[in-house]
C-alpha cells in the first residue's frame, strides 16, 4: 500500500501548528482508489469466505447455533486482522482510523438519533407487511438473538454490544468512509459507505433500516470529527435489539 497522508504543512511548521491540523480534519490520512478496493474486496472475501468455510462444516456438523458464533466470532477476527495490517503497512496509530477525542458531549445526540433510525425502521417494516412480505424468522441473526440462555446472552453482547461496533466502525466509517470523503462530496461517501455496509450483511429486507443507520452513523463522524459518537450508536442498537429478543422472549 502507498502511503498517501496528504496533511497540510511542512518541516517548518511548529508542533503545535501540526496537531491543529491533524485534529481540523475527520481523518486527514486516506487510502487511495487502489487501496482502498483492495480493502472493500479484503473485507468481501472475508465475509463470503468465512461464511463458505461454516456452510461447508454446516454439512456434517449438527450444532448450527455454535457454527454461526464461530462464524461471527471468527469475521470479526479477520476484520481485526485486516486492521491490523493497514495500521502495519500504512504506519497508521488509532487516531488515524478516527478514533481522536470529542470535544462535547454527543450521547444525546446518539439517543436522538436512535430513536430517529427506530422510528424509520417500524415504518419500514410496516410498509413491507402492507405490501404482502413477512421478514423471515430463520436468518443467521434471528437464530443467533433468540432462545437466549445466559450463556448465549454473554456472547451476543460480546459480539453484538461489544466487537461488532468497534471493529466495523473502524472499518466501515473510519477507513472506507475516511477515504472515500476526499474523492467525492461527504453525503455521496457517506451513501456509498452505508451500501457497501448494508450489503454485506446479505439480507435483502435488512437492507434499507442498515442503509440508513449507515447514513446516521457517518452523520456523527461528520459532526464530532471521530468514529466515537458512531461506535456509541452502532453498540446502542445493537444492545437495544438484544433487550428488545428478550422482552418478547420474556413475554
Amino acid at each position: 500500500m502507498k502511503e498517501n497522508t496528504q496533511i497540510p504543512g511542512n518541516a517548518g511548521d511548529s508542533e503545535n501548528n501540526s496537531d491543529l491540523e491533524n485534529d481540523s480534519a475527520i481523518n486527514q490520512r486516506q487510502l487511495d482508489w487502489k487501496d482502498l478496493l483492495l480493502v472493500i474486496a479484503g473485507i468481501a472475501i472475508i465475509y463470503f469466505g468465512v461464511g463458505y468455510i461454516f456452510i461447508w462444516l454446516g454439512s456434517w456438523y449438527t450444532y448450527e447455533r455454535v457454527l454461526l458464533y464461530l462464524n461471527a466470532f471468527a469475521t470479526q477476527a479477520f476484520f481485526l486482522i485486516l486492521i491490523l495490517i493497514i495500521m502495519k503497512i500504512r504506519r497508521w496509530k488509532w487516531r488515524d482510523f478516527g478514533w481522536k477525542p470529542v470535544q462535547e458531549g454527543y450521547m444525546g445526540k446518539v439517543a436522538t438519533l436512535y430513536i430517529l433510525a427506530w422510528i424509520i425502521n417500524i415504518m419500514y417494516v410496516a410498509f413491507i407487511v402492507s405490501r404482502g412480505f413477512t421478514p423471515p424468522e430463520t436468518d443467521a441473526y434471528t437464530k443467533l438473538l433468540s432462545n437466549n440462555t445466559l450463556i448465549t446472552l454473554i456472547l451476543n453482547f460480546i459480539l453484538a454490544g461489544i466487537l461488532a461496533p468497534i471493529i466495523e466502525e473502524t472499518l466501515f466509517r473510519g477507513v472506507i468512509f475516511g477515504s472515500l470523503q476526499t474523492y467525492m462530496g461527504k453525503w455521496t461517501a457517506a451513501a456509498v459507505s452505508a451500501a457497501v455496509f448494508s450489503g454485506l450483511h446479505l439480507q435483502a429486507y435488512g437492507f434499507f433500516p442498515r442503509f440508513v443507520l449507515g447514513i446516521l452513523l457517518a452523520y456523527l463522524y461528520i459532526r464530532y470529527k471521530s468514529i466515537k459518537p458512531a461506535v456509541a450508536l452502532h453498540a446502542t442498537n445493537n444492545i437495544m435489539a438484544l433487550l428488545l429478543v428478550l422482552f418478547v422472549e420474556g413475554i
